[in-house]
């Protein structure tokens, strides 16, 4: 566990300080935390959960930590820019571990709040870090060393009109890590979408772990978008933990564009009768890039409904990973859940693994889970070309329409056709990896 050992030391040298430029409630998480790390150490390749990620490797170096909170000097909205056209959003941004530029709460419906976790008193007590699994040594690496984070309350029957999207960037003179925390806690029959967009600056070394806790009450609504457009140079850990409730439906699609190695962890609890858990992803690599999704789906309560469809677009010498896991309890009687992956591999020395997995221990449920493997359909490509479509071309097509039953899924309208174009320059090779927040020129 020699890579665990300098994350321990920094928090042990410099506690003070990270307790400084915290919350009481942040800070009471920290040593169990430590505990847990010092004990556990950072996963390896014999972790299943991280086989195809070397997390040793990816946390190695030595990064700057942020630990004096000092805020960048930039106007935010001049420096980094992510506009989708016509698509109006409560728009910040978070610039490596520093929420920045938050907007004024006035214009948002009466006790919708969007503020930073650290100065958010005693009322995140009851949600903050509570469905963490801080035996996971990142997860429990980014709660002994985050200072801060964004939370979004959506109290009871609020329907936001416009989606909150976060601009999260990466932006340093040096290697630098960031430890980002986002917690959203969404009371009975609130509704709201939320857009989170990652990008890097510049040309130093990034490692990003980033938690976030998702709390749908009972017929809540939440839709969460992640858009990825990282560089190469940027290592980014992130885990999503979701508890929902009855009749609550929370729906979690991702797109990736580029970038250094992406591993995430996503954990859906559905507690209440009736609630529904949709999770999507589109990956497409080049180059070395590695991508690695794992979820884990734990039906609790019964009369529920889940569904995963995760497609891979492998090109260069990139690696996508996928595994998924539909757990099903005793007492989840009558659950419904469909599970998918696919993958495609450009090139001959791409690689993809796939492990769909279903443990159920009811006797009344409807699960199917599948997975392929395999490149693009030489008959279509033939079929294409006979028409006066150049191979170029009809390969792009092809790709397209394998990944758009994933985009599909993307609300709003506005936002699906953005990132249908974005992804057409990216298979183009059009598509410039990010430096300083480039999305949508």
């Amino acid at each position: 566990m020699p890579n665990s050992k300098q994350y321990i030391q920094l928090f042990k040298d410099h506690r003070a300080l990270l307790d400084k430029g915290s919350c009481a409630v942040m800070n009471a998480a920290r040593e169990g935390a430590a505990v847990t790390l010092e004990e556990k150490g950072l996963p390896t390749k014999r972790t299943e959960e991280y086989r195809y990620t070397d997390v040793q490797a990816a946390f190695a170096p030595d990064y700057g930590v942020n630990l004096q909170r000092l805020a960048p000097n930039v106007d935010a909205y001049a420096t980094y820019k992510c506009n989708v056209p016509n698509l109006s959003t409560t728009l910040l941004f978070v610039v490596n571990d520093t929420p920045i530029s938050l907007p004024e709460n006035t214009h948002l419906p009466e006790g919708v709040c969007i503020q930073r976790l650290a100065e958010s008193g005693d009322f995140i007590e009851d949600f903050y870090n509570r469905t963490v699994d801080n035996e996971d040594g990142i997860a429990a690496l980014n709660t002994m060393l985050a200072q801060d984070g964004l939370l979004i309350y959506l109290p009871a029957h609020t329907a936001l009109k416009h989606p909150i999207q976060i601009v999260n960037v990466c932006d340093a003179q040096h290697p630098m890590l960031s430890n980002r925390r986002l917690l959203v806690v969404a009371e009975e029959g609130a509704e709201a979408q939320i857009i989170l967009c990652d990008h890097t600056a510049g040309t130093a070394a990034y490692l990003t772990t980033m938690v976030t806790e998702i709390f749908a009450a009972k017929d809540s609504k939440i839709d969460l978008c992640t858009i990825e457009e990282n560089g190469d140079n940027h290592d980014k850990f992130a885990h999503y933990y979701i508890d929902q409730q009855a009749n609550s439906r929370v729906t979690m699609n991702g797109v990736t564009l580029h970038t250094g190695r992406t591993c995430n962890r996503v954990r859906v609890r559905l507690l209440g009768e009736y609630a529904e858990s949709h999770t999507a992803g589109a990956v497409i690599t080049g180059g070395k890039e590695r991508v690695d999704n794992h979820l884990v789906v734990e039906h609790i309560a019964p009369n529920c409904n889940s569904d995963m469809l995760f497609k891979y677009v492998l090109d260069g010498e990139s690696v996508g990973a996928f595994a998924g896991k539909v757990l099903v309890r005793q007492d989840a009687q009558k659950t419904t859940s469909q599970q998918t992956n696919a993958n495609l591999c450009a090139s001959p020395e791409a690689r993809a693994f796939s492990q769909p997995m279903l443990e159920i221990y009811a006797d009344d449920v409807k699960c199917n889970h599948g997975s392929t493997i395999g490149k693009l359909d030489e008959n279509a490509l033939f079929y294409m070309r006979q028409r006066g479509i150049s191979e170029s071309e009809a390969r792009l097509l092809l790709q397209h329409a394998f990944v758009n039953e994933v985009l599909q899924r993307i609300e709003p309208e506005h936002l699906r056709d953005r990132l249908a174009h974005l992804v057409e320059l990216r298979f183009r090779g059009a598509l410039q990896k990010c430096e300083g927040c480039k999305m949508c020129k």
